[in-house]
């Protein structure tokens, strides 16, 4: 066998080992939802998001009422 079909041959061959290992991989993998996807909460009617902090470990997110947090503004321009 010449050495360029013996070097095609072995190519194809790595290449088809390589596919059935990612199909196999794929196929093993579990679908289910991970914690980080599922939703803990939901906004009521009204309330909405003040304030968000993201830190490595969670985001936390600070929930309320607008009217709640709304002050006045003074008049500083005299």
């Amino acid at each position: 066998m010449n050495p360029g079909a013996l070097l095609l041959v072995s190519l194809l061959s790595l290449f088809l080992a390589a596919m059935l290992m990612f199909w196999y991989c794929l196929w093993k993998q579990k679908t289910e939802a991970t914690p980080s996807t599922e939703v803990w909460f939901a906004l009521q009617e009204g309330q909405t998001i003040l304030g968000v902090m993201d830190k490595t470990e969670m985001t936390c997110f600070c929930i309320g009422k607008s009217e709640e947090h709304v002050h006045e503004e003074e008049d500083t321009v005299k």
